[in-house]
């Protein structure tokens, strides 16, 4: 499981959603708590305490390396860069239902788009079920007004697995929210 995302569209410019990532079960580095932000042009993973895990933004990478130093690069069509350690891919699995079906090697399952309205951590939500090729069932839980993935629950190869979104907000973006550093 493991795939880097576009941003989506659904957050405006100047906008920016944070959300808190909860982690459990049989998902590398599992139990663990993370901070989610997403903008418009940008998503960033950090620590609780505000340490860089990885940052995408349309014309940069960045992460925090093995030896906890910030790496940053430029994107450019000719240098591909190899990203060592931990990127956080489940809390970027979270920022879409695209992101969310390439992480975790799934597609959806006929009849998903018909999935059931439902309240998740207080917002409305819709339920879809996907399946991986080996047969592994998911369960996907992708929030109504930000198109965010509130929650994955399923199995992984190791076993069954929990990842949730909560304490979701879209407020207005800050400097420090997409800064290639430690906060």
């Amino acid at each position: 499981m493991g795939s880097t995302t576009a941003p989506p569209e659904v957050v405006e410019p100047g906008r920016t959603l944070i959300g808190e990532v909860i982690s459990s079960g049989a998902l590398m580095y599992a139990p663990r708590t993370l901070r989610l932000l997403v903008g418009a042009n940008a998503i960033c993973v950090r620590s609780l305490d505000g340490r860089l895990i990885w940052l995408e933004t349309t014309n940069s990478s960045a992460f925090t390396a093995a030896d906890g130093q910030v790496l940053e690069y430029a994107h450019t069509d000719e240098e591909a860069v190899m990203v060592q350690g931990d990127t956080a891919a489940e809390a970027s699995a979270l920022v879409s239902l695209h992101a969310a079906l390439a992480w975790s090697e799934a597609t959806l399952r006929p009849g998903s788009r018909q999935a059931d309205p439902r309240q998740f951590e207080h917002r409305a939500a819709d339920i879809r079920t996907a399946a991986t090729e080996d047969g592994r069932q998911l369960q996907i839980v992708a929030d109504r007004e930000t198109g965010v993935i509130l929650a994955i629950a399923g199995k992984s190869l190791g076993g069954d697995f929990d990842l949730k979104l909560r304490s979701v907000h879209v407020v207005d973006s800050a400097p420090d929210h997409f800064a290639a550093r430690h906060l």
